[in-house]
């Protein structure tokens, strides 16, 4: 069933995320034992995706003239590069050497930077790997992955760097790296999409995704619907959820890392099924994103109502699935209606968006929920999800009435 060209993609990818979650705990370590302060190293993720929004910009330049598979080897072979860059100068570093920071920093962000390169080139290499029908079962395979590596990499990631140290947790991800670089060489569509070298003037390449989104109706209605659920799910950020649990669930910090597991294993049971209902679900898409979606909706309005700490575990876990249904739907769709030559232009575009909606969301539910209080801005969530839903209900109306004229 599964082509061996994307089992090598799944591999590799897997790796590479896992790698990126062990780099990032012992960055923090480092940078926490180096300066000691709590500032410095909640400011690692901001430089991250930061240099994450910056380089989807930079990506369509490279998709003119690399094919999508040697973009995914050069993207992971010089992250291999700077992180034993990085692994060196940790085994080099005083205790006190603030330059190291920087520098740290520095490495990170480039680090960073290669992602932005590599998730839209993994995402439209997709389509060409598997078959249609196919397609929504892989990318439900994707998103388990990601989302079980997130799930024990941040756990076992902080037990390695507590029993073996940042230096060998860091080497560990190097020799990780080399393996899904190794991955990344084989992986490569039978035949290349086609004018997806072709020589374009630079800005006008830059600017493809951008006014495809523009100008294509339903990638333009995709895109705003990725705009508001972002913005809605803002809401899950450790600076509201731990307020949360804390102020209106009335319990300690430890509820809210049961919480995030909940939600997490929620994700890993959604993309489960995901694998086993890939078939009825490819023949539906629009319905299973409604459903995920609307479900989301009702599991965010239960979770921001509730005063029960066992209730809110059961709709943060809840909430899962439905969101990982209407997640990989969403994507599968995009997948399928864009054509191949401008879905790396597409997906690079959009990752752009989703990383400023992510950052500018994160300040504005974070404001709201100082000024309104954490429960509130639940509810304003699920308020926008149950708007998101009425939006695909439309969307699968207009899909439904299109299937009726081509019929007739």
């Amino acid at each position: 069933m599964w082509h061996r060209r994307f089992l090598f993609l799944w591999a590799g990818q897997t790796l590479a995320n896992l790698g990126d979650v062990f780099y990032i705990v012992a960055f923090i370590s480092v940078i926490y034992a180096i300066s000691g302060s709590v500032m410095y190293t909640a400011f690692v993720p901001v430089v991250i995706l930061s240099a994450q929004s910056v380089s989807g910009l930079t990506a369509p330049l490279l998709f003119r003239r690399l094919s999508l598979p040697s973009m995914l080897v050069l993207s992971q072979a010089l992250k291999t590069c700077l992180l034993a860059a990085a692994a060196v100068l940790v085994d080099r570093t005083a205790g006190t050497n603030g330059q190291a920071i920087w520098l740290l920093f520095g490495l990170g962000g480039l680090i960073a930077f290669m992602d932005g390169w590599a998730n839209p080139a993994r995402n439209a290499l997709v389509p060409q790997l598997v078959e249609r029908e196919q397609l929504i079962r892989a990318n439900g395979l994707l998103a388990t992955s990601d989302q079980t590596v997130h799930f024990a990499g941040w756990a076992a990631g902080g037990l390695l760097v507590a029993f073996l140290g940042a230096s060998a947790v860091l080497w560990g991800t190097v020799a990780a790296y080399v393996l899904a670089s190794l991955a990344m060489l084989a992986v490569k569509p039978e035949k290349a999409a086609p004018d997806m070298t072709v020589v374009e003037p630079p800005q006008e390449n830059w600017l493809t995704g951008w006014k495809a989104i523009r100008d294509v109706p339903l990638l333009r209605q995709l895109v705003a619907l990725d705009v508001v659920m972002g913005v809605s799910g803002a809401v899950w950020i450790a600076a509201i959820l731990l307020p949360y649990v804390l102020e209106a669930l009335g319990r300690g910090e430890e509820w809210w890392g049961y919480i995030n597991a909940g939600y997490l294993l929620g994700s890993i049971l959604g993309g489960t099924l995901l694998l086993k209902y890939a078939d009825k679900m490819n023949r539906q898409l629009y319905r299973w994103l409604l459903a995920g979606v609307g479900g989301a909706a009702a599991m965010t309005l239960l979770f921001g109502s509730t005063t029960y700490p066992l209730a809110a575990l059961l709709f943060s876990f809840a909430l899962g699935p439905f969101l990982e249904i209407a997640l990989v739907s969403k994507q599968t769709i995009l997948q399928q209606e864009t054509e191949t030559p401008m879905l790396p232009y597409v997906l690079s575009a959009k990752g752009t968006i989703d990383a400023l909606v992510f950052g500018l969301s994160s300040l504005l539910m974070g404001a709201l929920a100082q000024w309104l209080g954490p429960r509130a801005v639940y509810l304003l969530s699920a308020v926008l999800l149950a708007g998101a839903a009425f939006f695909v209900w439309r969307l699968r109306q207009k899909q439904l009435a299109s299937a009726r004229k081509q019929t007739v």
